[in-house]
């Protein structure tokens, strides 16, 4: 079937290691995509401001998935927003807050929240994927829509949270979901909120099969969008169980991959040569 719905996952997928893109080239193609009737949607766990800095051109006139799923927009029109409940928040932050306050990133709408004591290490690293920080005294007196608890993590103590945190009660009992980016980030995200939950909404919007969604992603947290989609695509440099579920591949994020599939479908090129060999 033909491609209606290019949906784009952005950290390793079409930004590169320095965190940019050819814009130039994509934003040709953007035009071409137009033309075309084909949208083009980006997906990812970034809350939507950050993503809008990435496409300053045309961000007024995209559809973005945000926040792993519980934030879409089309154009400036939201289409669904979900949050935690407050009293499922406040069970996952009274538990939390004694041992890795200093972690805590609350995700809202149009801003996120941590203590106002983070180290400048961490303060640093946070301003690159959260470009609205607002520093608090107490994450427990946050009074805001909150669609995501994130937890921010190093090489050395990445494997030890997840482990501590697959114990606890909320995980287990399915109150909330673990998902790592693989970028020094743990988010605990609504369950059964994840890329392709969000996406139907634009499919219902424009009437768009699975069939005729071609998906990029490279991470664990872009497994349901792959699965879902028509053509599911891994890059290259995806982790090895996103490859696993994968029928098509993309060239490395540093290969500008992501435009190379675009330009095959505006080309009318087939797939298949992308296709995952036996």
């Amino acid at each position: 079937m033909p491609v209606k719905l290019i949906a784009v996952d952005m950290d390793g997928t079409l930004l590169n290691s320095e965190k940019k893109y050819d814009k130039a080239r994509f934003l040709q193609q953007y035009s071409q995509l137009q033309q075309r009737g084909i949208h083009f949607v980006a997906a990812s766990g970034n809350p939507l401001y950050t993503l809008k800095a990435y496409f300053p051109e045309i961000a007024n006139d995209m559809a973005f998935v945000a926040e792993n799923g519980a934030y879409v927009v089309d154009r400036t029109q939201t289409l669904n927003y979900d949050h935690f409940s407050p009293e499922i928040l406040q069970q996952i932050l009274q538990d939390l807050i004694p041992d890795y306050a200093q972690n805590l990133i609350l995700c809202a709408k149009d801003r996120a929240y941590i203590q106002h004591n983070v180290s400048e290490k961490t303060q640093q690293k946070l301003n690159i994927y959260f470009k609205q920080l607002q520093q608090v005294d107490d994450l427990l007196q946050v009074h805001d829509q909150i669609c995501k608890v994130t937890l921010t993590t190093t090489q050395d103590d990445n494997q030890q949270i997840l482990d501590n945190l697959s114990e606890k009660p909320y995980i287990q009992h399915t109150a909330a979901k673990m998902v790592s980016s693989g970028f020094g980030f743990i988010d605990l995200i609504i369950p059964n909120r994840h890329k392709a939950y969000g996406l139907q909404f634009l499919q219902q919007k424009w009437g768009i099969d699975h069939q005729e969604v071609l998906a990029i992603g490279d991470n664990y947290n872009d497994q349901e969008m792959i699965e879902m989609a028509g053509y599911g695509f891994a890059m290259a440099n995806a982790v090895p169980e996103l490859k696993q579920t994968a029928q098509y591949f993309a060239p490395s994020n540093e290969q500008q991959g992501v435009l190379e599939v675009i330009d095959a479908v505006l080309q009318n090129s087939s797939l298949q040569r992308y296709r995952k060999t036996k």
